[in-house]
């Protein structure tokens, strides 16, 4: 990345970096960040002239813009987003030869050893607005919707099934995309919509975060390090490393900031999330599922 500032950590992306600056930024500057947030990465690699007519602003702006984010041309801004999305849409394929290329095999336990570091990573960065996060996933007043992609929809439903003990007017949104409007319909001001997505990104998980935003919900995305596109909606970010010795990416991760977010939100319902609790045990029993 010629030209761009150093000792950054590499988890960090050129998203991030931008929304991170985003209060930085004069009021010109601030439609360029959210005109590449809102198509990211493709805003980006367009010509200045077309990145300028979508952000409506000047070509002088652009280049500005782009120092600020410590590029010396235009042209090392897109070298750098061109890298960042090769990394973003590498697949389990073109992953098989990158294994031998790493120090530590899975065969000798390198596989266990980069997920608690991914996971320390992901706890490490998720504290500073975990308390948000929990205050509103514990807010009675609104109700909650979680959403994954392919692979993911299960680690949303990890988080789905412990909210719904502890809280009530949770859903986890299923089946194909075709009826995800169905799950939209009752969406209102304020309600909180928990969308896990993943490098592969899937445009229908963005387009349901999309229509939650049209009608004021708040999103709270948990992504990888290359982010998502649904990051240019969402009010909070938590971003997961992902990667180990492997063709497939880890969703390790993932599941470890659910049960992070989880004691969160028990901490922040108090007492009350203990009755609902052993309510549940009782009416279980019938059925065998009790203690």
């Amino acid at each position: 990345m010629n030209g761009a500032r150093t000792g950054a950590r590499p988890a960090q992306s050129l998203q991030d970096r931008v929304r991170r600056d985003l209060p930085a930024f004069t009021e010109a500057e601030r439609r360029v960040a959210h005109a590449l947030l809102g198509e990211y990465p493709m805003a980006g690699l367009e010509t200045v002239a077309r990145f300028a007519r979508r952000a409506e602003t000047s070509g002088p702006t652009i280049l500005r813009f782009i120092n600020r984010l410590g590029f010396e041309s235009y042209a090392d801004f897109q070298d750098a987003l061109r890298t960042e999305t090769q990394a973003r849409l590498q697949g389990p394929l073109s992953r098989y030869d990158l294994r031998g290329q790493t120090s530590a095999p899975a065969a000798s336990g390198g596989l266990a050893v980069a997920m608690r570091q991914n996971i320390e990573t992901a706890a490490r960065d998720l504290a500073p607005s975990l308390p948000a996060i929990a205050e509103r996933l514990a807010d009675l007043d609104r109700k909650v919707l979680c959403i994954g992609g392919r692979f993911s929809w299960m680690i949303a439903g990890y988080l789905h099934a412990y909210l719904r003990e502890l809280r009530p007017n949770v859903r986890l949104v299923r089946d194909g995309s075709a009826s995800w409007a169905d799950d939209l319909l009752d969406v209102a001001p304020a309600d909180i919509v928990v969308v896990f997505d993943f490098r592969r990104y899937q445009r229908d998980v963005l387009e349901l975060a999309k229509g939650a935003v049209a009608q004021q919900a708040e999103i709270i995305l948990v992504t990888d390090i290359w982010y998502s596109p649904v990051a240019a909606l969402a009010q909070h970010v938590v971003a997961c490393p992902v990667s180990i010795p492997s063709a497939f990416d880890s969703g390790v991760t993932g599941l470890a900031v659910v049960e992070i977010i989880t004691a969160a939100v028990i901490d922040a319902l108090g007492p009350g999330s203990k009755g609902r609790i052993a309510t549940l045990e009782a009416l279980r029993k019938p059925f065998n599922l009790g203690p």
